[in-house]
Formats: structure tokens, sequence, C-alpha cells
């Protein structure tokens, strides 16, 4: 028996920008760092036998045994299971830290996790298996995301990821010092504001504006993709007042990506956090409901808390991880 997990990611300035559509005209650029939340995959190997030769037992969405792959409802494990299985018997359940469809990037990081739970030859690194995973959900599924989720899941830490025309990804690991690392840890605040939602629905409106070269939603694009310069300006020289500002102006240029991105209840509670003592802040993954993040200088940080209860949004405490996918034995 083993688990399989992979972290789940904040990303910090660019996101978007990895979508294919926009990074094979102009080159996608994010910034990004994983987190210690995480999605587990627990796997077991049992003894063959007459009941179990060929077969599978998969507890994800729901429980099915069966040697009949299109049986297993998970759509992201059943693309797993047809290209990794080795058709010996096997055990499959799966547990996260958040809900699915809340922008962390968990939909990344259980492919991470199922693919570096069956452990296929072909894949031994890191950023083969972020290959991996990517391919699973853009390939196999044809969901229109981007590709910076798998990389942060598979390697952890802060990266900066740059996606090429040619569709190939360079991943540069950023040093953030530990004491800023500790700031930010304290400064950064994370809420859930209840609502989940199909990134891919999101996502196919930018996807859409991209292809018909949307002038305005390429601008903004543009300025988003700009920003991961002064992010890592500011990661690296350990001015975290700046990171503020630089997710305040990502959230401006965001709302304009499609009018899928915010809520009202969601704007409503981010304007008066700002008025609390937020410097900025950012909606998680496509937007649509989700995760928000705020950075909150600490002299602000009672009075938000008491905004997100009175407005029913859920702080979700955390610290950023440097370690990625990791496989361990119970």
């Amino acid at each position: 028996m083993l688990i399989s997990s992979a972290p789940l990611r904040i990303s910090l300035a660019g996101g978007g920008t990895d979508l294919p559509s926009y990074a094979r005209l102009h080159e996608g650029v994010v910034l990004g760092a994983a987190i210690d939340r995480r999605v587990a995959v627990v796997a077991s190997t049992s003894r063959t036998t007459a009941a179990t030769r060929g077969a599978a037992r998969a507890c994800l969405d729901q429980c099915c045994r069966t040697a009949d792959l299109p049986a297993v409802a998970n759509p992201y494990a059943r693309a797993a299971l047809e290209r990794y299985w080795d058709r010996n018997p096997l055990e499959i359940a799966s547990m996260g830290d958040v809900p699915p469809g809340t922008g962390m990037g968990s939909s990344a990081a259980f492919c991470v996790a199922m693919v570096g739970a069956l452990s296929p030859r072909s894949v031994t690194t890191p950023v083969q298996l972020a290959e991996a995973a990517a391919q699973i959900e853009m390939g196999a599924l044809g969901r229109p995301v981007g590709g910076q989720d798998h990389y942060l899941s598979a390697l952890g830490g802060f990266r900066l990821m740059r996606f090429r025309r040619d569709g190939s990804t360079e991943v540069e690991s950023v040093e953030v010092s530990a004491r800023t690392r500790a700031r930010l840890d304290k400064e950064l605040m994370l809420f859930y504001s209840g609502v989940t939602r199909d990134a891919a629905v999101i996502l196919a409106a930018q996807d859409s504006h991209s292809r018909a070269e949307n002038g305005d939603v390429l601008e903004r694009l543009h300025g988003i993709k700009a920003l991961t310069t002064d992010m890592l300006q500011a990661l690296t020289s350990g001015d975290c007042d700046a990171v503020g500002s630089i997710l305040h102006t990502h959230w401006e240029l965001k709302q304009g990506l499609s009018s899928k991105v915010s809520l009202s209840r969601i704007d409503t509670f981010y304007a008066e956090a700002r008025a609390a003592g937020a410097t900025g802040g950012k909606l998680l993954g496509a937007g649509g409901g989700g995760y928000v993040l705020l950075h909150v200088p600490e002299a602000g940080q009672a009075d938000v808390r008491a905004l997100a209860q009175a407005h029913s949004f859920i702080e979700e405490p955390f610290r950023f991880e440097l370690a990625g996918h990791r496989i361990s034995q119970p």
C-alpha cells in the first residue's frame, strides 16, 4: 500500500496566459507556488485470485469494482487508468483538503497523485509527472485549461513557468527567503466563498476570446503576464507590501476577461476587505467562486476576519510548501 500525494497551488501572477490559445501565439508566463494543502490517492495492490484478476476497485466519486474502465465514473481516474494501469489487481481511493472546483488546482493535483500512484515506468522525474498529468487533463479529456497547476503540484515550491509557442514549457525555481515566506504565510489570507464551479466553463470564454483575438481580452492578458516580472522582484527582494498592490492590479485586469470571473457577493466582500485593511487580492483559478486570496497586514486581519464571517466566507489557513509530489507508506 502506498499514499501518493500532491500539493494544491496558488497562482500569484500570470494565470490564464498558460492556456494554449494564448501561449501558442504570445507565450505565457505564470508565477505560482505550492501550498501545504494536498490531494492524496491511496493505492493498494492485492494478491491475484480468480475474483480479482485484471480488476480494479475504485472509491473515488463512488465505489466500483470492475475490469471495464468505462464504468469508472471519475473521468480523470479513468483516463489515468487507461494509460498507466498494468492490469494487476488494484484498489484505489482518494481524498483532498479542499472541495473540487474551487480554484486551487485540485484536478491537476489529483492527476499528479493518480499517475504517481500507478507508478508507470515511463514517468521517472517530477517534470515527466507534470507532463503526464497535463496530458490527461488537456489531452485525453480536452479541457481548456493551462499547464501551470500540474507543474506546481508535481514540483512544489515557488516556480516561474514559461509556456512557449512551440508547446514546450520551461520551469525555473524562484528563491524566496525563509524570512519572506514566513511573513507571507502570516499576511496572505485565504477565504472560501462556498461556491464551486467547473473551471473549464469559465476558461472556455477566455479561450474563445483569445482565439478570436479579442483586443480587450488580449491586452488584459498581456498585462497579467507583465505582472509576473513585478511579482518576481517583490518575492526575491522580500518586498511583501508590494505583493498586495500587484495582486490588486491582477484583480482589476482579470475582471474584464469574462462576465463569469466574479460574483457580486465576492466583489462586495473584496471591496469591504480592502476598506478594512487588505492591500489587494485575487480570485484563485478561473474565478466564478472558489477561493479568494487577500494580502492583509497584521493590523487589519481581525477586521477582515470579522467581515468574512459576516459574508459567510470561511478562512483556510495555509503555508507555502516547498515539497511537490511525494510517495509514502502508512
